[in-house]
């Protein structure tokens, strides 16, 4: 089988825009992980975790850093 030049240019096109499309969704992917697991970020998944079970187990509204400054500073809550 032997292709005329039109359709290796084709083939070309087709195969950079799939590889460049891949490697987009690879980067993006690869941020929402590290995004996930930041530590600098609230929402990442050990903080959620912590805090759902620390919610969970005292039954109170806010995380255990807000519960100790209140607890600390005198506020009642």
């Amino acid at each position: 089988m032997s292709f005329t030049n039109k359709q290796l240019i084709g083939i070309g096109i087709v195969g950079f825009l799939t590889l460049w499309y891949l490697k987009n969704k690879t980067v993006e992917t690869v941020k929402d992980v590290g995004n996930a697991v930041n530590p600098v970020n609230p929402d990442n998944v050990i903080n959620r975790w912590f805090n759902e079970a620390y919610q969970g187990v005292t039954g109170s509204k806010g995380t255990l850093g807000t519960d100790l400054a209140d607890y600390f500073h005198g506020v009642d809550g």
